[in-house]
């Protein structure tokens, strides 16, 4: 791997670990994951576990009733506030998800909230792919606007990477300045389209991300244990949660909760000798001011 300013000399203790809970996403449903977070007051519940369990970088799905997807800003403007009182200066990164919604105006209405509803971070997907039964469509256009949009707002973006394609993406729009340092990228691995999740899959495709990208790694379903402990012995980074996993064992015999997820990679960081990151450092880390 080449030489990247965040990679820890291997005889200094590597850096504290940021958590990246995704508590809700797209596609669990009640029926099926039966403690994802739906409602506003769940998802502040939950969130708030969470963080008190060493999550510092909070990923989050609006809503509908009917457990749909919800896009519209006011969705994300009935928990955000309040996610600010009782997360403290936890990380708050909405999603601008391709998978239901397709056109830039709908993925970019959530960068228009502002005062205590305004995001730390918003999603930022670096092109299309496969998922077992459906696609998300990332047009070139659409990634560009989206990431100018967030540059513009002051809005950092949350590389999301399943791919080396996207990798070098990510480094062409730092290039062009689309997207400005520092970089911080979710690599997420084990999906029908994806980069294997493999040691060999990860340390590729992290190696194919911009230098000094800070990076966190995720697995889908079964691979995301594998993925987040590779991450932890590598003095990277984790995303976990329920949009990717509602298993907390292989077997899938025990329901997952975000919180267990995020206890369990407290534990593998505990004998990796790595402590956990807090708010003031992972806002100075990914250039983020202090929460207002």
């Amino acid at each position: 791997m080449r030489s990247r300013s965040h990679t820890p000399h291997p005889l200094r203790a590597y850096d504290p670990l940021i958590i990246n809970v995704a508590l809700t996403g797209i596609v669990p449903r009640r029926a099926t994951v039966p403690f994802v977070p739906v409602t506003a007051r769940e998802i502040v519940e939950d969130a708030a576990r969470c963080v008190r369990a060493g999550a510092t970088v909070l990923h989050l799905h609006a809503r509908n009733d009917d457990e749909s997807p919800a896009w519209e800003r006011a969705a994300y403007a009935r928990f955000i506030p309040e996610l600010r009182e009782r997360c403290g200066d936890a990380v708050l990164c909405v999603s601008t998800s391709g998978r239901t919604e397709r056109g830039l105006e709908q993925r970019a209405d959530v960068l228009e909230l502002d005062g205590d509803a305004r995001p730390d971070m918003a999603s930022l997907t670096l092109g299309s792919l496969n998922f077992a039964t459906e696609a998300s469509i990332n047009e070139p256009g659409v990634i560009v606007g989206l990431a100018t949009r967030m540059r513009d707002r002051g809005i950092r973006p949350e590389l999301e990477v399943f791919d080396t394609g996207m990798a070098y993406l990510a480094a062409e729009l730092l290039d062009r300045g689309v997207i400005e340092p520092p970089a911080y990228a979710n690599v997420i691995l084990g999906g029908v389209n994806t980069a294997p999740a493999t040691a060999r899959g990860l340390v590729n495709l992290v190696d194919s991300l911009p230098p000094a990208t800070t990076w966190a790694a995720g697995g889908f379903g079964v691979f995301q244990l594998p993925m987040n402990s590779l991450a932890i012995f590598m003095g990277g980074h984790v995303r976990t949660g329920l949009e990717d996993n509602p298993w907390f064992d292989t077997q899938r015999s025990t329901a997952a909760s975000n919180e267990a997820l995020v206890d369990r990679v407290v534990t593998v960081a505990r004998l990796a000798g790595r402590t956990v990151a807090d708010t003031t450092w992972v806002r100075k880390r990914l250039g983020l001011p202090a929460a207002r």
